[in-house]
């Protein structure tokens, strides 16, 4: 912000102009560039309030991760289903839940079954075949049986990059099924026994 007075010799006055233009044109130049970071924050904002307001409404449990595995967006009942029991409160129902910004699915979910399913898509994307989705089955904190399909996030391809961009994250969707599997299982039970 500091200025040159503009004093002297002619040609010192013209040096002390084109050093004050050129600061203010700095000046400006910082503050368009703030003010379009600002744009840019609150259009960001923006769109993470629609996500979770879409996410909050979804009758669907769903858990968005990056590729460490952190939890960067959730929904309640992806936090209800994933409770975990308290062992020493089992006759008071009480849970504690491992869903969280910043957690871990890996403390939800077997490592390797997330590893595998991210591989499975990322040879699916180097091929070409859509939709590069993967499922598998696996067990909740709370016991029950969660059918999980694993969604890649992939980032905007760049300049030169490959036609697939690279996956910086996935989103799971989860469904409880264990209801399901029992009932089906009574089923053939009756069915054996007929």
């Amino acid at each position: 912000q500091h200025r040159a007075t503009p004093a002297g010799a002619h040609e010192v006055r013209t040096i002390a102009q084109a050093i004050n233009a050129l600061a203010d044109a700095n000046a400006a130049l910082k503050a368009d560039v703030a003010q379009q970071v600002r744009d840019a924050n609150a259009r960001i904002e923006q769109e993470r309030s629609r996500l979770a307001a879409l996410m909050s409404e979804l009758a669907q449990s769903v858990l968005m991760c990056n590729t460490e595995g952190r939890i960067l967006l959730y929904n309640a009942r992806a936090m209800q289903l994933l409770r975990k029991p308290l062992d020493s409160a089992a006759d008071t129902g009480k849970a504690v839940s491992l869903v969280g910004l910043g957690r871990s699915v890996f403390a939800i979910f077997d490592r390797n079954l997330i590893v595998h399913a991210l591989e499975s898509i990322q040879d699916r994307m180097r091929q070409g075949t859509r939709p590069p989705v993967a499922n598998f089955v696996t067990t909740a904190p709370g016991g029950q049986l969660v059918r999980v399909q694993l969604a890649p996030v992939v980032s905007a391809v760049q300049d030169g990059a490959d036609a697939g961009g690279a996956v910086d994250g996935c989103v799971l969707l989860l469904d409880n099924i264990t209801r399901r599997i029992e009932s089906g299982a009574r089923r053939d039970q009756l069915l054996h026994a007929l």
